[in-house]
């Protein structure tokens, strides 16, 4: 990213210290092995006179498959970047999808659903942090409520669903929305 804003003549602002990197954070990490489809980041620069005429100069820049769709800019007093919420979806095999939508049917008639977190040695109700959670034809479509502390994460979801990796026959998790 630090090398496509250079090549557009962005000027960055740095971060303190023995390594200065440019003062940039995504809202949230994707997890390994996820798609993002559209990301938000905040990134602290010294001046954008034309955000249009930015947003056309990144994309001449960028790299194939990534593309910058909208750039926003924040005044100083302005609230930082918070999510509220991550929309996903994942192909599910046609042979899965009834099992798929019983065991969707049963979770969402749910109050509480708790799962345990090992390494904190916690145990969280995710059921309210869910809130949208269908199969549309062949796609798994969650939207999960964004927290400050352990939340749902989409791996619980499709643990919950008893959809492996095997069982998804390779189809990939994608974060299709951010919201803020």
């Amino acid at each position: 990213m630090e090398r496509i804003f250079r090549r557009a003549g962005l000027k960055l602002v740095m971060s303190e210290g023995f390594h200065p990197r440019p003062r940039m954070r995504f809202s949230e990490p994707l997890s390994f092995g996820q798609v993002g489809l559209n990301e938000v980041m905040d990134l602290v620069v010294i001046a954008i006179d034309d955000p249009a005429q930015l947003k056309e100069r990144l994309n001449q820049k960028s790299l194939c498959g990534l593309e910058f769709k909208h750039i926003e800019i924040l005044k100083d007093g302005d609230e930082k970047l918070k999510a509220r919420s991550f929309c996903y979806e994942v192909v599910i095999p046609s042979d899965l999808r009834d099992r798929v939508a019983v065991k969707i049917d049963r979770f969402l008639a749910e109050k509480n659903y708790f799962v345990e977190r090992a390494r904190r040695e916690q145990t969280i109700d995710i059921r309210p942090l869910v809130l949208n959670l269908r199969l549309e034809g062949c796609q798994l479509q969650m939207q999960l409520q964004a927290t400050q502390d352990a939340g749902v994460r989409p791996k619980d979801i499709l643990e919950l669903l008893d959809l492996s990796i095997e069982s998804r026959r390779g189809s990939v998790l994608t974060r299709t929305a951010v919201q803020l």
